[in-house]
């Protein structure tokens, strides 16, 4: 199985120390390269209180410039919040750059204040997605192409340069709802998970994705994110967590989990602890740990890829994110 990474690109509270961050992020990514690690890959938003990057096509033609073999891409872009003729175009120049090692992941996008930076409907973004990815196929495959859609209508339009990967770069969405996933299964090339679910609502997400591409004779591809913290010990690696729980916390409180067995009867962030939170959502503790369960994830979702988050916005601090990546690479990668 291959492995990405996906570094953090936040700095609250305003993002005044973004350049360092991404300095750090590149760093991080050079390491992981070298340790082994397959992708680089940047997310979206804006508006945020934590100095969310906002950027991630020009996040990952930066690393591509800093590495040498490593994939770089988008894990997600907002493609609602951007004209899809830019974004094949930017795709496109990086993929040529790098000698063929661009991945566009696209999503609908969920929070309010992405939309309101641009003005967008959120009721629209469904559709906007839709034909963006449409658009963004024609750029890269067709020398002229004109389109009629709601969103998007174009006349003979033509892209240069191409991009070096043939017939083009794979597209990867996100999605975490059942409409979600069928449109995934329909339009792209690859389902991206997310960090949050536990095992058993992935479990349902990925045989209802594999059912829909069996229904379209497509092959399907599961690349799957989770938060991983490797450290000497299960205890090392709980007393280190308070950044990925406040995280989580976060999560919990903003409702973004699917509701599931393990989350019935807490009523407060405060009851999600490490060690409820763990059990099947987190790849946590010593590299045996993480090994066996990344097995058990690999027994039940036999995902194609792996994307791993290991640094929040509070931490842990890049240093230690260097060495966590080195045991990583050097003692749980090897075996998978």
């Amino acid at each position: 199985m291959k492995v990405g990474y996906f570094p953090c690109t936040q700095d609250p509270p305003r993002g005044e120390n973004i350049a360092r961050i991404m300095h750090e992020a590149a760093a991080e990514a050079q390491i992981a390269e070298k340790c082994g690690f397959d992708s680089c890959l940047f997310s979206e938003h804006h508006q945020q209180a934590d100095g969310y990057l906002p950027n991630p096509i020009l996040a990952a033609g930066l690393i591509g410039m800093k590495t040498e073999k490593m994939r770089v891409g988008t894990c997600i872009s907002l493609l609602p919040l951007q004209h899809p003729v830019h974004v094949a175009e930017d795709c496109a120049i990086i993929d040529q750059m790098t000698g063929g090692r661009m991945t566009l992941g696209v999503g609908v996008g969920y929070q309010g204040p992405d939309f309101d930076a641009f003005g967008v409907s959120p009721e629209e973004r469904a559709k906007r997605t839709e034909e963006g990815i449409d658009v963004i196929k024609k750029c890269w495959s067709e020398e002229r192409f004109s389109y009629q859609g709601k969103h998007y209508k174009l006349d003979n339009v033509s892209i240069t340069p191409k991009p070096m990967q043939k017939p083009r770069p794979p597209i990867w969405m996100a999605a975490w709802t059942d409409v979600g996933i069928k449109r995934t299964a329909r339009m792209t090339d690859g389902w991206l998970t997310d960090p949050l679910q536990s095992l058993g609502v992935i479990k349902r997400f990925t045989d209802l994705y594999r059912a829909e591409c069996a229904k379209r004779q497509v092959k399907p591809y599961i690349s799957l994110m989770r938060d991983v913290w490797v450290a000497d010990s299960m205890e090392k690696a709980k007393q280190e967590s308070e950044p990925l729980m406040y995280t989580h916390r976060f999560y919990f409180r903003n409702k973004a989990y699917v509701e599931d067995e393990q989350l019935k009867g807490i009523t407060s962030d405060e009851q999600w602890t490490f060690e409820r939170a763990q059990k099947d959502r987190f790849i946590s503790g010593s590299p045996e740990h993480c090994r066996e369960q990344l097995q058990m994830w690999q027994k039940e979702i036999r995902a194609d890829y792996l994307i791993l988050r290991m640094r929040h916005p509070g931490g842990p601090d890049h240093k230690r994110v260097v060495e966590a990546i080195k045991m990583f690479g050097e003692k749980v990668l090897p075996h998978l």
